[in-house]
This record gives C-alpha cells, sequence and structure tokens, in this order.
C-alpha cells in the first residue's frame, strides 16, 4: 500500500499548472483530433495526427514558454482552452483551403496546415513576448 507522502507527492505533481494545462490540452485534442479524421474525406490520417500533436503538444508549450503564468491555474486552463479552440479553427480552416482551392493532397494540405498554424503562432507569440 503507497504510502500517504507518495500519494501526496503524485497529488502534487498531477496538480501543478504546468501538468494541468497538458492534461486538458490532451483532453481537448483527442476527440478534437477524431472529429477531424471523421469530418474530412479521402482520409485525414496525417491531418489527425498533426491536428492532434498541435493541440496536444503545441498550444501547452505555447503557453509554457510563450505566454506570461497566471497565479490562478483556472485561468491558464481557461486560456489553454480557448487557445484549442483558435487553432483548431486556423488547421481546419488551413486544411480545407489547401484541399479545396489550392487543390493539394489531403497529405500536402495537412503538412501546410500544421507548419502553417504551429510555427505562424509560436512567431506571434514569440514576437508578442518581446514587446
Amino acid at each position: 500500500m503507497p504510502s500517504t507522502r507518495s500519494v501526496s507527492r503524485i497529488y502534487e505533481w498531477v496538480t501543478t499548472q504546468r501538468n494541468l494545462t497538458i492534461f486538458v490540452a490532451i483532453l481537448v485534442a483527442v476527440p478534437t483530433s477524431y472529429a477531424f479524421q471523421s469530418m474530412v474525406s479521402g482520409g485525414g490520417s496525417a491531418g489527425n495526427f498533426l491536428l492532434l500533436m498541435t493541440l496536444a503538444v503545441g498550444v501547452p508549450t505555447a503557453y509554457d514558454e510563450y505566454w506570461p503564468q497566471y497565479e490562478q491555474t483556472w485561468k491558464a486552463i481557461t486560456w489553454v482552452l480557448a487557445a484549442c479552440f483558435v487553432v483548431t479553427i486556423e488547421f481546419v480552416g488551413l486544411y480545407l483551403i489547401g484541399t479545396d482551392y489550392v487543390r493539394l493532397s489531403s497529405f500536402y494540405a495537412s503538412i501546410g496546415a500544421f507548419l502553417i498554424t504551429d510555427l505562424g503562432n509560436l512567431a506571434w507569440l514569440s514576437i508578442r513576448t518581446r514587446n
């Protein structure tokens, strides 16, 4: 049986603001990427994975490295949820533009949407933190 000290250390680790933002981003990313795969025709497996990576890895990393830390954890979680919403709209919009208007294959449209969304947002946040 684990000691209460071990349990309290695990609880403290799980409830740190950084870990909570990661957990929330993952909880948003999994159903969102599944919905994206179900939504796009022609197999969006590359897009599914890249959207998952953008939400589950890119958003918490952006908060952790480029955004001032909030004192209240609920504000950080709200930021992550809002960022996931914005990133999803950007990614899906760019993917649809790539496949419907530019006539790229779903693979290349996914890569383009990922690069523009992920790198574009990180560049914007980096410029924002410098000012």
